[in-house]
């Protein structure tokens, strides 16, 4: 059983306004012909009106009138006139009405326009031949309708022509699409709809997307299953290095340091599983003092070394429903932030009224340029890397933090003021969204 094909979009584009033009062609035409008809029809009454009035006018003045005048000259000799008693019968048989009036009269292809009116010397009879004017109305609908044909085939090449350059961003979006996934659109739809070939290339990028990302996640669960096993025994055997060493020397000093990188990046392993997630069973009751001592352990080696002092003031209970993974990425990147550039400083960490997260520290801030700058992250600025290395590294860590922000719904801003006995950069995170909510 055959299917229709659906037809194409530049066809259906050209028929509508083809047919737009044709509906707009004819009522023009017919009220322009309308018009004309009815002032040859006021033509004709005027004419025949003065004819009337000048032999009226004629038979008043007492003149003599033969029974027949004479085809008088007014339109070419087309009037004629009779007076006869009243008691005789009118002249040429059915041409004229019963009484006093007009009429027209169609008759072997010609319009005569009658009058009949009664005068002191009996009936005057006028006769009127409008073929003319009927003729002309008639060329004048032809000539029209020549005109409107041939405005509406100009009007459907303008289509036709409007039609492409419309449709001609569908085609080539299409196109660049199915070159990209190495199809044409002639093997799948020769003569089907622009719109649904390009809905259709869409479609296929959004399964090559879908695929992509499907392998996305499973190459980094991969990796995250065959990376935990060697770094649990990297673990477990410095940790029992690190009883056989004796403590306070250097080698159990190195072993510490060991296990804290160790610990790491088990976390960063953790925290890209939590980027490629979406999983609902990620979001569980976290306790944030908990959270911010977990992503603190491992960089506090590094902040001791700047001279970055944490000063926690997040009460014990306060908790949140959302993903502790996401979580920790968001703050050992806020961390990591405030060693590198605000140290030596102290960082205060507390809730704000609002239940936000607020990171408060007293350094040298960040100069106003530079904050513009690092408020460019939903840009995906990432060059923010100053040529001297005090200031450099800033955008790639926070950018992390606010693309994670991004998709768990959170809200992250930055306020700092740089120089001056008030200086200091602080960092808040909203974390009140539909997927994270305080529990009392």
């Amino acid at each position: 059983m055959s299917q229709d094909r659906p037809s194409s979009l530049a066809r259906r584009v050209t028929w509508a306004v083809t047919g737009t033009a044709a509906i707009f062609l004819m009522v023009i035409s017919l009220l322009a012909y309308e018009t004309f008809a009815r002032m040859e029809d006021s033509l004709v009454d005027e004419v025949l009106s003065s004819q009337i009035a000048a032999l009226r006018d004629d038979l008043g003045s007492g003149l003599a009138m033969p029974a027949v005048l004479p085809p008088r000259w007014s339109e070419g000799g087309r009037v004629q006139a009779w007076v006869q008693p009243a008691d005789r019968p009118p002249p040429l048989e059915g041409m004229f009405a019963a009484g006093p009036g007009g009429r027209e009269i169609v008759e072997s292809g010609r319009t005569w326009h009658t009058w009949v009116e009664t005068l002191p010397q009996g009936l005057l009879y006028v006769r009127y031949d409008a073929t003319a004017h009927e003729e002309r109305v008639r060329s004048f609908g032809w000539i029209l309708a020549g005109w409107a044909l041939l405005a509406l085939i100009c009007a459907w090449l303008l289509a036709r022509r409007l039609a492409r350059r419309v449709v001609a961003p569908i085609r080539a979006v299409s196109d660049r699409l199915s070159a990209w996934e190495g199809v044409t659109l002639a093997d799948e739809a020769p003569l089907g709809d622009e719109a649904l070939q390009l809905i259709g290339a869409f479609n296929r990028i959004q399964d090559r997307v879908d695929r992509a990302m499907a392998f996305e996640r499973q190459f980094a669960a991969n990796l995250g299953h065959e990376l935990r096993t060697p770094l649990a025994a990297l673990r477990s055997d410095c940790e029992m290095a690190l009883l056989d060493a004796g403590p306070g020397t250097p080698l159990a000093a190195r072993l510490s340091r060991m296990l804290v990188q160790v610990d790491a990046a088990a976390s960063s392993l953790a925290g890209a599983a939590a980027l490629n997630s979406a999983d609902p069973a990620r979001v569980r009751r976290v306790d944030l003092s908990q959270a911010l001592e977990q992503a603190w352990f491992a960089l506090e080696p590094m902040a001791r070394a700047r001279g970055l002092a944490l000063d926690p003031r997040i009460p014990p209970g306060a908790c949140r429903s959302l993903d502790l993974d996401a979580l920790l990425i968001v703050l050992r990147n806020l961390l990591r932030n405030a060693i590198e550039h605000a140290a030596p400083a102290t960082l205060r960490v507390d809730l704000d009224e609002d239940g936000a997260l607020v990171l408060r520290d007293d350094g040298p801030g960040i100069d106003p340029d530079r904050l513009a700058r690092v408020r460019e992250w939903r840009a995906g600025r990432v060059d923010l890397a100053a040529a001297d290395a005090p200031d450099a590294g800033h955008g790639l860590g926070l950018g992390i933090a606010q693309r994670v922000c991004e998709l768990r719904g959170w809200r992250l801003s930055v306020d700092s003021v740089h120089g001056g006995p008030g200086s200091g950069t602080t960092f808040r995170l909203d974390l009140n969204s539909a997927s994270s909510q305080q529990n009392s």
